[in-house]
C-alpha cells in the first residue's frame, strides 16, 4: 500500500470527496463546531466536554439534521457525560436552520434526558406535543438571527 496520507494527499482526496463527506453527519457537525467557533470570534478547542473558547467562556456546540420518528430531534452525548465540561450548550438545528444557546447551570436544571440524549420537537410544538419541556427551554434561549 502507498502512503498517501500526508497534508496535499489528502486536501486532493478531500476536495474528490467533499460532497459524499458532508452526506455524513458526524463529518457536517465537525465543519459546524470549526465555523461557528469562528463566526463567534472564539477558538476552537475540540476538547473533552467543550468545543471553543471565547469571551463568554467554554461552548459545547452540537449539531443536528436528522428528525427521529415521532417528531424528534435530537443531540447525543449532551447529558451528564457533559456535566461542568462547559459554560454554555449551543444546539444547532440543521433542519429548521435554528441556533439555540443554554447556560450550563440551567440546562441540566430543566433538560430531560434519555441516557445522555436530549430530544425535542422537530416543530417546535406547533402541530404537537412532543417533549414540550426540552422544547420550551429551548425556545427560551434562541439566539438565531433573520
Amino acid at each position: 500500500m502507498k502512503y498517501s496520507y500526508d497534508k496535499e494527499s489528502l486536501k486532493t482526496w478531500l476536495l474528490k470527496n467533499i460532497d459524499a463527506l458532508l452526506e455524513r453527519q458526524t463529518f457536517q457537525a465537525l465543519i459546524v463546531e470549526v465555523k461557528v467557533a469562528e463566526d463567534a470570534n472564539n477558538t476552537f478547542v475540540n476538547k473533552a466536554g467543550h468545543d471553543e473558547v471565547g469571551k463568554l467562556g467554554r461552548i459545547e456546540t452540537k449539531f443536528t439534521n436528522y428528525v427521529k420518528k415521532g417528531h424528534m430531534m435530537r443531540i447525543n452525548s449532551a447529558g451528564d457525560n457533559k456535566r461542568n465540561g462547559f459554560d454554555f450548550i449551543r444546539i444547532i438545528d440543521g433542519i429548521n436552520e435554528r441556533i439555540f444557546q443554554i447556560p450550563h447551570d440551567i440546562y441540566y436544571s430543566r433538560a430531560g434526558f434519555y441516557g445522555n440524549e436530549f430530544c425535542w420537537s422537530s416543530s417546535y410544538n406547533k402541530t404537537d406535543k412532543v417533549q414540550v419541556n426540552n422544547t420550551n427551554l429551548l425556545l427560551e434561549h434562541e439566539i438565531t438571527e433573520y
